[in-house]
């Protein structure tokens, strides 16, 4: 390969990796400016942001908007789209939707219920931190066989295994 060849993919390479890091930045921009309408009650212009944020991979933005539809405020009221939006954010690492998510499936609210799946998510929920998560695993926990928050705590581990960030020095 000559030498200008190496050059215009190096270019090339920088540049996509500018694109997206612009795309990202931008992303999480307009996450930010949804999640302020939100909390102060500008539920379309909250919308206007959060939408392109979800779907360009904002795990927060897709917890909001799931929020949104959870509740029906600023959007027609849709549990199934809520927890769809709750379980993409939750498996992006976000403790909130995690926790929406244990109590979608808890309660059987947009998904089929699931108390196993829902122990598993509250567990994940709790050890990211979300307080809530962390009494919820105790009272669904009373509801459950022993069999049952075995099969949970090991769901979550397996998860949290297949989910933890990549060690960029770890051996292959």
């Amino acid at each position: 390969m000559g030498m200008a060849k190496f050059k215009n993919m190096m270019r090339s390479g920088t540049i996509a990796f500018l694109l997206a890091l612009f795309a990202t930045h931008a992303a999480y921009a307009s996450a930010q400016k949804g999640i302020q309408a939100f909390q102060h009650g500008k539920y379309k212009e909250a919308l206007k942001y959060l939408q392109p944020a979800a779907e360009a991979g904002d795990a927060g933005a897709m917890y909001v908007l799931g929020q949104m539809y959870a509740s029906g405020r600023g959007i027609t009221k849709d549990e199934k789209a809520a927890t769809d939006l709750f379980l993409k954010a939750a498996n992006l690492g976000n403790a909130d939707a995690q926790q929406s998510l244990g109590s979608a499936l808890m309660l059987g609210e947009g998904i089929e219920q699931d108390m196993v799946e829902a122990l598993k998510w509250f567990i994940i929920s709790g050890r990211g931190g979300n307080k809530d998560a962390i009494s919820y695993t105790a009272k669904v926990g009373r509801f459950l066989s022993r069999e049952m928050q075995r099969e949970a705590r090991q769901k979550a581990r397996d998860w949290q295994k297949a989910n933890a960030p990549k060690d960029p020095d770890a051996k292959q």
